[in-house]
């Protein structure tokens, strides 16, 4: 399966050979996702939500079947879908899960992975029911499972003999520890969603993950065939910005909210390690800006004219267009985080931990820090805007070639093309099963 030398297959931005034939696009594609992508704020809902419309724009034959919470305007998130041209089907996000959890006992005894609430929802019957007939009315081609909590769905979609692709949004049982401290608790909530995740990558045709790094997680646990599918909203943040020469450095802080662990993480980084090396080597030279909702009340007192809260910001484009740098520490949290790609597309020189395996070079695409002194170094690099735009520019190239419309639409089309060959030829489906 993974002849390079074969003049008949070639190798995608997946971990998969893919025949040169040109299929055609109308195929049937059956999306299941979590709770419904609206409104399309975070990176999550843009992510799934945008990802729908670039496989709708590829010609594929798409319907989607979501869950939605009482919080959810049903009436405005019909109309969006509707507005798209495409057919939801939406049931009620589960309002009593103790009553599920006393219902499936059995189950649960024979599988403790669905100790996971997040997984055993999926066994809700008006659900399971809902897939199914979907599955029968609108024959899918393909299953395009979003997220890996769905894993309860593998084996008992399995009978209906249709090829699988789940898109992973991040190392499920890591990012419960990363998310609560690392403490004994979180190891122990971690293991159902262990379970989980290797249920995946053990029955899925294809399991697409959202970083290189996160690719290797799966194939360790198994996973035959694999694949990368990064953000999919990155492709609308696509902005040049020419840097001009300023006094002071305008460097924002990304975060959704700082409810979530792996924000709090990095902003006590800054707080407590980077910005008083900041004071004393750059005084007055740096401006810290942090963007996010939920900034505790007992936070406020840290602030100050170099540490500025700008809560909410409902025009993330048009706030970063001031901005002259972004600063994001990688201290914790997995899959990949917005706030640290979000930069590069819209060319703004970034400081960061680490990429997730994407290939960014350091001090040419990036600055790569580890230590606050690093962080710092970068900054004083920063302030000749020749350096800003130097690397700017070659950031946006790079992701560009990595995170465009273009890009993510062709990983897409692979991925399908892929799982469907593997069904209708004889051959490649018997080779598959003896592997």
């Amino acid at each position: 399966m993974d002849n390079e030398n074969d003049p008949g297959l070639k190798k995608g931005l997946c971990n998969f050979p893919l025949s040169i034939v040109n299929y055609p696009l109308n195929m049937r594609i059956l999306l299941l996702t979590p709770w419904v992508p609206f409104p399309v704020t975070g990176a999550c809902q843009q992510d799934r939500f945008f990802g729908m419309q670039q496989m709708k724009s590829l010609g594929y034959d798409i319907q989607v079947v979501a869950k939605i919470h009482d919080f959810q305007p049903r009436p405005q998130v019909e109309e969006a879908f509707r507005s798209a041209q495409i057919p939801l089907t939406l049931v009620p996000h589960l309002r009593h899960p103790w009553a599920l959890l006393l219902k499936k006992l059995p189950a649960i005894i024979r599988n403790p992975g669905l100790l996971d609430g997040a997984a055993l929802e999926y066994l809700d019957p008006e659900y399971l029911k809902t897939v199914t007939s979907a599955i029968t009315n609108f024959k899918p081609d393909v299953l395009w499972i979003e997220y890996c909590t769905h894993w309860p769905l593998l084996k008992i979609l399995k009978p209906y003999d249709i090829p699988t692709i789940v898109k992973s949004s991040l190392n499920e049982p890591r990012n419960c520890i990363d998310e609560h401290g690392g403490s004994l608790l979180s190891h122990i909530k971690a293991l159902p969603k262990y379970v989980g995740e290797r249920t995946v990558a053990r029955n899925a045709d294809l399991v697409l993950a959202i970083s290189p790094d996160e690719e290797q997680w799966y194939r360790s646990l198994g996973a035959k065939k694999t694949g990368v599918l990064p953000l999919r909203g990155l492709a609308q943040c696509f902005v040049k910005k020419n840097h001009e020469p300023k006094d002071v450095l305008d460097v924002v802080f990304l975060s959704s909210n700082y409810n979530m662990g792996h924000n709090r993480d990095a902003f006590f980084f800054l707080l407590s390690k980077i910005l008083p090396q900041v004071r004393t080597t750059l005084a007055g030279r740096v401006r810290f800006h942090l963007t996010g909702s939920k900034f505790p009340e007992q936070w406020k007192k840290f602030l100050a004219d170099d540490l500025r809260h700008t809560g909410f910001v409902p025009d993330i484009g048009k706030f970063l267009a001031t901005m002259d740098a972004a600063l994001c520490p990688w201290i914790s949290g997995q899959g990949m985080q917005q706030k640290v790609f979000e930069p590069l597309c819209r060319s703004l020189p970034l400081l960061t931990t680490k990429t997730a395996g994407y290939p960014f070079e350091n001090g040419k695409e990036v600055l790569l820090c580890k230590t606050p002194e690093e962080y710092v170094a970068g900054l004083a690099l920063l302030l000749d805007h020749r350096h800003r735009n130097e690397i700017a520019s070659a950031a946006f190239a790079k992701a560009r070639s990595l995170f465009s419309e273009e890009a993510v639409k062709k990983i897409m089309k692979e991925a399908v093309e892929s799982v469907e060959e593997n069904y209708t030829d004889p051959q490649l489906r018997e080779a598959e099963q003896k592997s």
